[in-house]
Formats: C-alpha cells, sequence, structure tokens
C-alpha cells in the first residue's frame, strides 16, 4: 500500500514539475519579448520571430491568419503595413503619402534592406563575414575584431575620427571585396556613418577568436553605436529612433545584447537627463568605449548601427513631403520605449489639460519669461 500511494506521489509530482515547465515555457517567450502586444502581428514575416513563436500557443494566435506585416518586408504590401490607416495629408493624394511614408516612415527602411552587400565572407564556422548596406550606414558581423591601441583615451576628445588605424579592424575572410568596400566609403562625417573605422578593415587568416588574438571577446550580440548630444532631447533621440530601426533592420529585439557606446571622450558619455532610455534596449548596463582602451577587443556578432546624422536620414536631416503627418514608424516608437520602460498613462483626465512645457538654455531658444509662465500654469491650471 505505502509503495502505491508512493508511486502517486511520485506521478503527480512529476505532473506537477512538468506543467510548470510548460507553463513557463510558453510564458517565457512572451514575457521576455517585452513588446506592446498590438505589435505582435507584425512581425509575421520576421524569420527570427517566427521560429521563437512557434510553438507558443499565446504567441502564435497573434500570427494566425494575419496578414499583417511592418512595411519593409519583401512581400509585404502597403495596405497590410502598419503605417496605412494612420499617414495623413492635406490633399489625400496617395502619391503624396507613399513619399511620406518611403520619407519618414518603415518604408525608408527597404532602401537599407535592398543595399545589403557581403564584405567579408568565410564557409567557415569559425571564419568572418561583414555585411554593409550603402555608405556603410548599417554592418552586420561575424567573429570580427577591433584594435583600440590609438584611442589613448586619458587624452582623448570627444567625435574622433582616427581611432582606427590600418590593421586595427578585420577579421578572417576566405572573400575580401576590398573595391566594394572602398566604394562604399563616400559618407564620413563622424554621425554620418561607419566610413572612417571601416576604410581600415583587413582580413587576416590566421584570426581566430581565442585568448591568443583577444584581450576581451564579446560572446553575446553586441550593437556599436556613436552618440549625438545627451544634453538635448531632440538630439539624443536621434540616437535612439536610429538605433530602434537598427533592430528592426537586424530583425531582432533580443533585451540580452551589449550596447557599446562608441565615444571617444575621456570622461566618457555621461547621460543624466535620458539614460533611462537605454533600458528599452538592452537588459544589461551599455559598455563605454574608454573602458577598452589600449586591448584587442572581439565580438562574435556584432552590429554596426545606423546613427544620428545620416544623410537625408531618420529624425535629424529628414526630408519630408508638404502636408503630410502622423509617421507610423515615431507612433511605434514611441509605444516601444515607453513599453520597455514601464511607463503608463493616467489619463487623459476628464476636465484636466496637460501642459508639457519644454526649457531651453540658449540665447535664441529660451523663454524669457520662463518663471512668470511656470508660475501662472502652477496657480491656474
Amino acid at each position: 500500500m505505502m509503495q502505491v500511494v508512493g508511486l502517486v506521489s511520485g506521478l503527480l509530482l512529476l505532473t506537477f514539475m512538468a506543467f510548470i515547465l510548460i507553463t513557463w515555457a510558453s510564458a517565457s517567450f512572451i514575457s521576455e519579448l517585452r513588446i506592446p502586444r498590438s505589435h505582435i502581428p507584425f512581425f509575421r514575416q520576421t524569420e527570427s520571430f517566427r521560429e521563437r513563436c512557434r510553438g507558443d500557443k499565446r504567441c502564435e494566435k497573434h500570427l494566425r491568419d494575419s496578414s499583417k506585416c511592418w512595411g519593409y518586408e519583401g512581400n509585404c504590401s502597403f495596405e497590410d503595413s502598419f503605417s496605412y490607416d494612420k499617414i495623413k495629408c492635406e490633399n489625400k493624394n496617395e502619391r503624396s503619402i507613399k513619399t511620406f511614408w518611403e520619407e519618414g516612415d518603415f518604408g525608408k527602411f527597404k532602401s537599407v534592406l535592398s543595399s545589403i552587400q557581403p564584405i567579408c565572407k568565410s564557409t567557415r564556422q569559425d571564419g568572418s563575414s561583414l555585411n554593409c548596406s550603402s555608405h556603410l550606414r548599417f554592418c552586420q558581423g561575424k567573429n570580427l575584431f577591433i584594435n583600440l591601441r590609438h584611442l589613448k583615451a586619458q587624452n582623448s576628445l570627444r567625435y574622433r575620427n582616427d581611432v582606427i588605424h590600418k590593421g586595427d579592424f578585420g577579421g578572417n575572410c576566405e572573400v575580401f571585396n576590398k573595391n566594394l568596400l572602398e566604394s562604399m566609403a563616400d559618407e564620413k562625417s563622424y554621425l554620418q556613418s561607419w566610413g572612417h573605422e571601416l576604410s581600415f578593415f583587413t582580413p587576416y587568416k590566421g584570426f581566430k577568436l581565442d585568448r591568443k588574438h583577444c584581450d576581451v571577446i564579446f560572446e553575446r550580440p553586441t550593437v556599436l553605436i556613436k552618440l549625438d548630444a545627451a544634453v538635448n532631447m531632440y538630439h539624443h533621440f536621434c540616437d535612439f529612433v536610429n538605433l530602434y530601426a537598427t533592430l528592426h533592420v537586424n530583425g531582432s529585439f533580443d533585451m540580452n545584447i551589449n550596447i557599446l557606446w562608441w565615444d571617444t571622450f575621456r570622461n566618457g558619455f555621461i547621460d543624466p537627463f535620458f539614460g533611462i532610455t537605454w533600458r528599452a534596449f538592452s537588459k544589461h548596463r551599455s559598455i563605454e568605449l574608454i573602458s577598452l582602451d589600449g586591448k584587442r577587443v572581439c565580438f562574435r556578432s556584432v552590429v554596426l548601427s545606423l546613427l544620428a546624422r545620416q544623410r537625408l536620414g531618420l529624425y535629424y536631416n529628414m526630408p519630408l513631403i508638404k502636408g503630410c503627418s502622423n509617421s507610423g514608424l515615431f507612433e511605434a516608437f514611441s509605444e516601444f520605449v515607453l513599453h520597455r520602460i514601464g511607463i503608463k498613462q493616467n489619463g487623459p483626465l476628464l476636465d484636466k489639460v496637460r501642459i508639457t512645457l519644454l526649457s531651453r538654455s540658449t540665447r535664441y531658444r529660451r523663454i524669457i519669461n520662463e518663471d512668470e509662465v511656470g508660475y501662472t500654469l502652477e496657480v491656474t491650471v
């Protein structure tokens, strides 16, 4: 009798443990993904998302019988795209709407994705690869190294273009297209592209990701990003908008990544006002470039991010057709950031008007009677 009771208890325990494991497994992808539920159906054509979603019933239900897509995918019609019913144009002309979508919305990513070409290739598993978009604005790489011997952080200034020299950036390439690299390196302003750094990319047949060739090895996927001014909301959000765009172009929204701030200033990158926003992109603390001074740094998987001040880029230098508004890209970015850092809106409140006053300090932008305006709002609103 005791043996039967023990057997039943054991089976019940195993069943309960299996239930817990199944429940945890089904919940883990959705909880780890941390994106607004309303965005999930639009990932239907993102291969990495579909693979992780497969077998998760709570995730699959969002994709079932859905034709929704972001808009930049190869077989996504504009009518099924995220922004189709959001863009508003005064003349309601279809061509105007499509132009706005291509200039300041998800349609802009199509040109980036279609321009990506291989610069370095290898068939070996431990070999290197480097694929970049036109003008070297965005790149994806595997098994690459960067030697920071010329950083010399102690006396380093901001916005330097001379950190990488010949032989300081490279990998083990079976095929290296030097002519393609040179033709793509046609934009070399600091916040426009990775042209300065990649101009010195060199193939090394003997290179391996090991302690012999690397002082630091990043096993986790790592995003490198150059940074605009942290003290200004407009300029700093040029960084964040383009980082969000980078996630889409790269096809991954995983929070388990490194973000490496490519900031060359000797005192590092200080982000007192908007630093919390980085939590929307990684669950790990951002890494300072100066902390790697003098080291040979190796990356198992690396992305060179779209940058803040591209020519005719996103947000900064962004041309827009007259009379159109309501970019779906910027709406999605806003929802994504607020969701990931856990900011909830209380309201709107009946009979209440919410007013936000931006305080500017420079001579031609500051509000001369700002104190008076602020006091009046406090006592009357």
